[in-house]
């Protein structure tokens, strides 16, 4: 990867890769839908969590539901989505049939923010499942009595949430959040099918396009730099866990 096209070890390539406005961004794409799927996915299976640990009936129906796209192929996946986001595709049509929709549909795969949304979107239906799954995980784990003291001192719903249960749930939304990160960051399938490698470029879609235009060099920086990103977020992972096993 440090090999130039002159001569011995060197940096251009990195140089040239920054200088490159594609690249930048790529990695601000990158940056963007990982941050706002964060958020997004985070918010979504907190209150998918709290709902599937009470008691009610048809909860086994419910989170089989919501675990199902965890087994599906992101590839599978990412093909479904474009029946959903297709310029003739059935959001198009739910838009226009309620009337925010004039007859020029919307071009998702356009770039800018719509095509952020999309990515988000179908990232967010695909990834929910283990975000649910961790957080479920350590809402179950609270023992009871302290729920019981709670009710005991009469604390609310909200101000058990807040004081109680986020609190206890930090390790694990520490971890789902890392865990998440490192995905998230490496995003690929669906932004190549969805959006193309050239009107929402990330990191992984123009590592694969430099390859297949054979500039191999760029190519091989870029993976390097994405590979880089993602071992910070797996030592920050084994850092955090081992700091939790003290």
């Amino acid at each position: 990867v440090l090999l130039s096209s002159g001569s011995g070890w060197s940096f251009s390539n990195y140089m040239k890769l920054f200088s490159d406005r594609v690249f930048r961004t790529s990695v601000s794409n990158t940056m963007i839908i990982t941050g706002l799927g964060l958020v997004v996915q985070l918010g979504l299976a907190m209150t998918l969590a709290l709902f599937l640990t009470r008691a009610f009936a048809g909860r086994g129906f419910f989170r089989t539901i919501v675990l199902t796209p965890l087994g599906i192929p992101t590839i599978v996946s990412a093909t479904v989505m474009t029946y959903i986001f297709d310029s003739r595709g059935y959001l198009n049509e739910l838009l226009l049939r309620i009337g925010l929709l004039s007859d020029t549909p919307v071009d998702w795969a356009a770039g800018g923010w719509v095509s952020i949304f999309m990515i988000v979107f179908a990232d967010t239906w695909k990834v929910l499942p283990l975000l649910v799954l961790l957080l479920t995980a350590g809402l179950e784990s609270i023992p009871d009595s302290v729920h019981e003291a709670c009710r005991i001192d009469g604390a609310g719903p909200v101000f058990k949430f807040f004081t109680i249960t986020l609190p206890l749930l930090k390790p694990h939304i520490t971890i789902a959040l890392i865990l998440r990160a490192i995905d998230a960051f490496r995003i690929f399938e669906l932004p190549l099918i969805l959006a193309g490698t050239s009107s929402l470029p990330v990191v992984s879609t123009f590592t694969f396009a430099e390859y297949a235009r054979q500039n191999y060099h760029s190519s091989a920086a870029s993976a390097t730099i994405l590979t880089t990103i993602i071992m910070v977020f797996v030592f920050g992972y084994l850092w955090i866990s081992e700091k939790g096993g003290d």
